[in-house]
């Protein structure tokens, strides 16, 4: 991918088009920001952009320096990573040893350093000297999602370009542009938590229909008379296997109720799941009734509050039947 194509992370790409375009690029940078977010394609979009032959300073994604840099074939585009849990000092002394030399066909050559929080403090130090003054026309790319493990000597040394967690809009883009419908784009945009990787496993795990079924089977056990439903909606996830699914299935819950609250409130501009419009309008319109949409505001808190439940090992059927009996208020007044 090109740093122009690249989507959701405009400030950070603008920022590094603007200073390719004015020669005036740090030759150490650190990309730092949520996991899988885009940070490590920016970093070879960035290459593309130094090392293109057809379009210098942009990249064409189709000339052989291109092809080359994406296959990880390019002499002068170097993609490292730690050795075991970290890079150890004999890989820092390779970098030193490579970043002290010129490129070998490229105008500059660029080394990335994934999971650059791994350099232990002798691999960090080694590398001091050349992140501060590398032979002419080596870039050394750091690449993190926990820049506070990173040494201050080497924050100090490197240009910080700043990586934010992807918009639910942007996701859907990109999911879009995979091949998806707009309704499943909005269902793995929900799950994604402002991560590429989580969107990509959303749409590669083909459960799009399978959560939506337990989202409606739990409301109408809300809905129904009674706690017996509840009680019997609760026990079908008692076993391991039964429950994989619930904590995607609660999110997807949880995004459905704060949507429907963003339209009861006339915020329709941040609603996502654009595909269940007519489900969002009747929680919206039974929200109204309340004047301070106040059972939309408790739904979506009791369904965060079983979800937190989950992570902390309560058992997930007594979180369930307290989740839903709360839910009734809302969901009864549906059905």
């Amino acid at each position: 991918m090109l740093l122009r194509d690249m989507v959701g992370q405009d400030h950070a790409v603008a920022m590094l088009l603007r200073a390719v375009a004015s020669g005036r690029l740090a030759h150490a940078c650190l990309f730092d920001g949520p996991e899988s977010v885009g940070k490590r394609t920016a970093a070879l979009g960035l290459a593309k952009a130094l090392c293109c032959t057809e379009a210098p300073g942009l990249g064409c994604a189709t000339c052989d320096a291109c092809r080359r840099i994406d296959s990880g074939q390019h002499p002068d585009v170097l993609s490292l990573a730690p050795a075991d849990k970290l890079y150890v000092i004999d890989q820092a002394r390779e970098i030193v040893a490579i970043a002290s030399t010129r490129p070998h066909e490229a105008p500059v050559r660029v080394l990335i350093l994934d999971r650059a929080d791994a350099l232990n403090p002798s691999s960090a130090n080694c590398l001091l000297k050349t992140l501060e003054e590398p032979c002419p026309g080596n870039h050394l790319v750091l690449v993190t999602s926990a820049p506070d493990r990173l040494l201050p000597t080497i924050r100090s040394r490197t240009q910080r370009v700043r990586f934010a967690a992807l918009q639910p809009a942007a996701l859907v883009e990109i999911a879009v542009r995979r091949g998806a419908t707009r309704a499943q784009a909005e269902t793995a945009a929900s799950l994604a938590s402002g991560q590429a990787g989580r969107l990509v496993q959303a749409l590669e795990s083909e459960a799009e229909s399978t959560l939506w079924t337990v989202v409606g089977n739990l409301r109408k056990a809300a809905a129904a008379k009674g706690v017996g439903p509840i009680f019997a909606a609760a026990a079908e996830f008692s076993d391991k296997e039964s429950r994989q699914d619930l904590p995607e299935a609660l999110a997807l819950l949880a995004r459905l109720y704060r949507d429907a609250l963003v339209t009861a409130a006339g915020a329709g501009e941040l609603v996502l799941l654009h595909d269940r419009a007519a489900e969002l309008e009747r929680l919206a319109g039974r929200a109204r009734m309340d004047y301070d949409l106040l059972s939309l505001r408790t739904a979506l808190r009791e369904v965060v509050q079983a979800s937190l439940a989950l992570l902390s090992n309560v058992n997930p059927v007594t979180a369930l039947e307290k989740m839903l009996m709360d839910l009734a208020t809302l969901e009864s007044g549906l059905a």
